[in-house]
């Protein structure tokens, strides 16, 4: 199991499993989308990993927990998400052979359920108000109950989540633009991407803008109130631990409606020819916002395609079926 770190000789490889396919996505100038814009606009197609970007953090967490002997064929992995790390954590699990039990708010989109079960895992579904932080309670709860059978991920305090953008997606990035990156635009939901790629790119280049986005309806993490929104996959509704270790990191955060995030995944797919989800949506709006922004001209922005629309296609208002018709 080599995992996204492996070096590979060339683009055309036969891997060994699943792991090998994880990491190594390719840069997108939307040149399209962004037509008229002073800055260059870069997006990191990590709907390109097996399920999504959470692959990278999936298997990061996972491995170190396996050398640790704290996941065997024995343990059933528990962990709370929004819904690609328990995707990536049950496609794991179906090939390293344990279990898993995925605590999701029953928000999440029929799609995104369906897939931790396609690949063999357990899913428990909380109360949408509990929001992200009772998913993780409840979670956290069942561990204890059952001590000697279970781990629990714990994907938003886990160092090892941040440790796999630090190693994979960072070093991807400054390679493919010969380090060439005036900000990075990044949705705020565990902060493990936050904090493994503003650790790597600081370490670089201390001028690279680290930019955050969350949900207008939840900015917690600029301060405010929790509250509802429908922007799967940031907004967790609490501050993680992830992000208190790279807090000084931080050079602005955005605030993204519901409507702005759906209207981009819309353009992304309607320009790009590909498929987004709301979170992508939102972290191309920030992208467009810094744009707008005198000092950005002729700058080199970099947002995230993170997963694929297609886990979304039954949340409502987001895609729109009025061009199917019947005809007899």
């Amino acid at each position: 199991m080599a995992g996204a770190t492996a070096e590979r000789e060339t683009s055309v490889f036969i891997a060994n499993d699943m792991t090998e396919l994880i990491g190594r996505t390719p840069l997108l100038d939307m040149k399209r989308l962004f037509l008229d814009a002073d800055a260059r606009i870069l997006a990191k197609l990590e709907m390109s990993n097996p399920t999504s970007i959470k692959d990278r953090a999936a298997l990061s967490m996972i491995t170190e927990a396996m050398k640790a002997g704290k996941i065997t064929s024995d343990t059933e992995v528990v962990e709370a998400t929004s819904g690609n790390t328990g995707i990536g954590i049950a496609c794991l699990s179906a090939i390293l052979g344990f279990k898993a039990r995925i605590y999701m708010s029953e928000l999440c989109s029929i799609e995104r359920q369906k897939l931790v079960c396609a690949y063999g895992a357990t899913v428990v579904l909380t109360p949408a108000e509990e929001h992200t932080v009772g998913a993780r309670n409840r979670g956290i709860a069942y561990c204890e109950e059952n001590p000697d059978t279970t781990f629990f991920l714990n994907q938003h305090s886990n160092p090892d989540n941040a440790h796999a953008h630090y190693t994979t997606t960072g070093p991807e990035m400054w390679e493919q633009t010969g380090g060439d990156i005036d900000a990075i635009v990044i949705g705020l939901g565990t902060c493990g991407t936050f904090e493994g790629l503003s650790k790597f790119f600081k370490e670089k280049n201390p001028d690279i803008q680290m930019i955050g986005v969350e949900p207008a309806g939840s900015p917690v993490y600029s301060g405010g109130e929790r509250g509802p929104h429908k922007i799967g996959g940031i907004g967790p509704g609490m501050i993680t631990d992830n992000f208190e270790r790279v807090r000084a990191h931080v050079d602005d955060i955005l605030l993204c409606s519901d409507d702005d995030a759906y209207e981009w995944a819309r353009l992304i797919t309607s320009k790009e020819g590909l498929i987004a989800g709301p979170t992508s949506g939102a972290t191309a709006w920030g992208a467009g916002e810094l744009a707008t922004r005198d000092e950005y001209k002729g700058k080199t922005i970099i947002c995230f395609i993170y997963d694929t629309g297609e886990r979304y296609l039954s949340v409502n208002g987001l895609f729109s079926a009025d061009k199917i018709f019947h005809q007899d």
